[in-house]
């Protein structure tokens, strides 16, 4: 889950849309790591470098009453 703002989300697949290996946020380089080929995403998930064919995925979400929902689905974002 990423935020610039605290008021608009984005919620990201936790898998590297390579071949569906865990990544993980870097505070250092501000970028998403993934380890099984050296991909990386922005903040915003698009690809840095690496094999990636498209940016990460992402589930809908919203905020109603305080709290973030999340739909279960996610949706590919074109490259």
């Amino acid at each position: 889950v990423s935020t610039a703002d605290g008021t608009r989300f984005v919620v990201f697949d936790p898998r590297c849309t390579h071949l569906g290996c865990p990544y993980r946020w870097d505070d250092k380089q501000e970028q998403f790591l993934c380890p099984c080929h050296d991909a990386v995403f922005s903040m915003d998930g698009g690809v840095v470098s690496g094999p990636p064919p498209r940016p990460l995925d992402q589930y809908p979400s919203m905020v109603r009453d305080g709290r973030l929902l999340i739909l279960p689905t996610p949706q590919r974002i074109a490259a």
